[in-house]
């Protein structure tokens, strides 16, 4: 099960102008007025602003343990020994890069993870300098888990599934996890109120889903690299999926279209397409069935499939070895 959450932030910002044409020249020489303005904004940040505030957001929830801070394409920071509490040591590395990054950025990630009441969760922040007017300037990202449901080292698929199949069939633990999960994100929102007073604090979405794979490929679906698509998960970008997960995902299908009082989980395609709650597939179980419902990438606003979707927030790839796969393709991210 997914629990998956996102908060927009939005800041005042300029619009940006284009450059003029030959004609529009011309006309400005002859005391025509001649509109520039685009439909995109430019926001004055500073990198360490940013984290600054986001850190002291993180703080009153008690969280600190660091994962990685990517500043366009350099990173700054990445928790390769798995520290706790190591939120420090991030913003040593930044204070080193002042220099270079104290005034201006294009993009920059800053991720942190935290466990509490049973849940294992990643914090993701997404900030840029430029983006459209109707887009937020950053997008924090919540994923997480029941811990108790993920696979231990070593464990074996047969030890796994013993372990965990009279956990799947406990509709209590589910409801409570959702419960706490929407409690963190609540409580998230309110802190980046509190530490960012100029800004507009949204709270977008945060549920608990479970991805319903009809033809036994869902582990085969790229994850997307953009927080806006509807399929983005935080967690799988800092932990890579195992084939376990797939394996829970049909059990807890099983389980919930079987219990007379399901909780409410919302089952989605691979690609984030929602096809119903646990209890509207539990009275008709053909909406897991209809193909159509469970849509493509195209369906679902461009999954990461190598080509340019037009997505603002762009394909930067993935992976850990950046600190979530950052390379410095900005896609159409700006001029």
């Amino acid at each position: 099960m997914r629990l998956i959450g996102q908060i927009h932030v939005s800041l005042k910002g300029s619009i940006i102008q284009r450059n003029p044409t030959v004609w529009e020249r011309l006309k400005r020489g002859f005391g025509a007025t001649v509109d520039l303005d685009t439909d995109r904004l430019r926001v004055e940040l500073e990198a360490t602003a940013v984290v600054d505030q986001v850190r002291r957001a993180l703080g009153q929830l008690g969280i600190g343990n660091a994962l990685s801070l990517v500043i366009d394409d350099t990173v700054i920071f990445q928790d390769t020994d798995g520290k706790p509490d190591d939120l420090p040591d991030l913003v040593l590395a930044l204070s080193e890069h002042s220099a270079v990054f104290g005034r201006g950025f294009q993009e920059l990630k800053f991720a942190a993870e935290h466990e509490e009441a049973g849940l294992h969760l990643v914090i993701e922040t997404r900030a840029r300098t430029e983006h459209a007017d109707d887009e937020p300037t950053g997008i924090i990202s919540v994923g997480g888990r029941v811990r108790d449901l993920e696979p231990r080292a070593g464990e074996s698929a047969d030890d796994y599934r013993r372990r965990v199949e009279p956990l799947a069939k406990d509709p209590a633990l589910f409801e409570a996890a959702r419960l706490q999960f929407e409690s963190f994100v609540g409580r998230l929102e309110g802190a980046l109120k509190a530490s960012m007073p100029e800004a507009n604090v949204t709270q977008q979405h945060a549920d608990a889903r479970v991805v319903h794979a009809p033809s036994g490929d869902g582990a085969a679906a790229p994850q997307p690299s953009s927080p806006t698509h509807p399929a983005y998960d935080p967690f799988l970008v800092y932990y890579p999926p195992s084939p376990l997960g797939m394996m829970l995902d049909v059990m807890l299908i099983s389980s919930f279209m079987h219990m007379m009082m399901p909780p409410h989980v919302l089952f989605v395609s691979p690609m984030g397409v929602p096809l119903g709650t646990a209890q509207e597939a539990a009275a008709d179980p053909g909406l897991l069935n209809d193909s159509e419902r469970g849509g493509d990438a195209d369906d679902a606003g461009g999954a990461d499939d190598g080509g340019d979707d037009g997505d603002p927030w762009g394909d930067d790839g993935g992976g850990l070895d950046d600190g979530g796969g950052f390379d410095g393709d900005l896609g159409d991210f700006g001029d």
